[in-house]
């Protein structure tokens, strides 16, 4: 989890958890986690106003490096779908602008994968859903065009599973969807083709991690038809479900039974060894205290942090910080964010020098002093 940036000696740094607003706020909140980025060191909650998120929302995040990258989105004062693309280097504070994005988009999903940014999908200026891909090297600080999403989707999440990317539900054709499409590098397919596995429920602005050999999916906003009525429900989700990236056929005994056509009687009424398929899903998570959606997700060693978000139904944003622990199977309730706009959030983790804090602290110093 170091920085290759720098050399493994460097001891004075600060691992920072952000949560960044994608509302258009520019508040950006940090809690630190240990070194190794296993356990979280302190729950103090700080704020910072970032200008380069502020009046953006629905923006793509990114970190490469230790760079933080600020990705399209809508400007909610001109109502216009962005092309910048903005750095923060945490080494020294600054932002700086970058090759700015080929298509201005927002409500896209964001992989890293070999030390490039792909871009998927996304709303444009018109409110047309796309399925087109941009690929970002930061060495050269160029977009190329990658290749297109099986389907058009907005509101949709992937996530980077064991050098594969894996892009799950959306939005589009006004209904939500149950696809899982996978990336290597050529094309993308529908995964387990021709067998496509499928998301238990149409969904929309959820989360999605992996830890080990599972990807999990989190909250957001299911839609299911009523028959009766002809319409599409739309409502917040508390579940959480998982999906095993390697699973193989279990070997059951099973008794033969006996078959008087049969010339060969020897294994007549003994048992076998039966091949049955396990379901990769499991389905039997227990559910979150607080449906959301537009929710963060931080995995810190074995356990899964779900960070804000917002209730579909209210439209109350949702404070508690709910933690679950993917080795006991449970969720408990773990901080809460008091203050700030939590309704649409997105996380990531960067290493942060003392220096800056030390700075500002002298600089009080010597007024207090003066």
């Amino acid at each position: 989890m170091s920085n290759p940036r720098r050399s493994s000696s460097s001891q004075f740094l600060q691992h920072r958890l952000y949560t960044i607003n994608r509302s258009g706020s520019g508040e950006a909140f940090y809690i630190l986690l240990t070194p190794d980025h296993s356990h979280v060191l302190t729950y103090q909650i700080k704020t910072e106003h970032w200008k380069a998120t502020k009046d953006i929302s629905h923006f793509g995040v990114a970190v490469v490096n230790n760079f933080l990258y600020i990705i399209g989105g809508f400007n909610i004062v001109t109502a216009k779908h962005v092309k910048r693309v903005v750095r923060f280097d945490p080494d020294d504070g600054i932002w700086k602008d970058m090759k700015p994005l080929r298509i201005a988009r927002a409500k896209f999903a964001t992989a890293v994968l070999d030390g490039r940014i792909l871009i998927l999908g996304g709303e444009e200026t018109n409110g047309k859903v796309m399925s087109s891909c941009e690929l970002y090297d930061p060495t050269q600080n160029e977009w190329t065009e990658a290749p297109p999403l099986v389907s058009p989707r907005a509101n949709h999440t992937c996530v980077v599973h064991h050098n594969e990317i894996y892009c799950a539900g959306g939005y589009y054709g006004s209904k939500s969807h149950r696809n899982i499409w996978t990336y290597e590098g050529k094309r993308w397919e529908d995964l387990g083709r021709p067998y496509p596995h499928q998301l238990p429920e149409c969904l929309d602005r959820f989360a999605m991690t992996t830890v080990g050999r599972h990807l999990y999916f989190i909250g957001g906003v299911l839609c299911t038809m009523d028959k009766q009525e002809k319409k599409q429900n739309f409502v917040t989700g508390r579940r959480i479900v998982s999906y095993t990236t390697s699973v193989s056929a279990m070997s059951r005994p099973e008794v033969v039974a006996d078959d008087d056509d049969d010339d060969d009687d020897a294994n007549d009424g003994k048992p076998v060894l039966v091949s049955e398929f396990i379901s990769p899903w499991n389905l039997a998570l227990p559910n979150m205290s607080f449906g959301r959606h537009s929710h963060g997700i931080a995995t810190i060693g074995s356990r899964i942090y779900v960070m804000g978000g917002t209730l579909l139904e209210t439209g109350q944003q949702v404070r508690i910080v709910e933690v679950f622990d993917t080795e006991k199977g449970e969720w408990e309730e773990d901080f809460r964010f008091r203050k700030g706009d939590v309704s649409n959030v997105s996380c990531a983790i960067l290493e942060v020098p003392f220096k800056q804090e030390e700075t500002r602290l002298n600089e009080r110093l010597r007024w207090i002093l003066w």
